[in-house]
């Protein structure tokens, strides 16, 4: 969470359109976990974020275009789902 909280701050600075739609703790495969939604204009058009910190070093995130977020929301999930690391 201070993570996300410390780029949170750098991304408002950033991205004037910045809107924080969630920011949470959470768990990830039984271990402290935090997760961090929102949105943000670009170039073109508005963008929608998703942001899984886990650990110390692993952070899983995707941004697609705001208004094809369902399409795009699911390749997170496979990613999250498929995600390992070596111990």
């Amino acid at each position: 969470m201070a993570h996300f909280t410390d780029i949170e701050a750098n991304t408002e600075v950033n991205y004037p359109t910045y809107r924080r739609l969630r920011m949470q703790r959470t768990t990830f495969r039984g271990e402290p976990a935090a997760v961090w939604e929102f949105t943000f204009r670009g170039r073109a058009r508005l963008f929608r974020a998703a942001d899984l910190g886990y650990g110390r070093e692993y952070d899983l995130c995707l941004s697609a275009p705001d208004a094809r977020w369902d399409t795009f929301r699911p390749v997170l999930d496979t990613v999250r789902d498929g995600f390992s690391t070596t111990r």
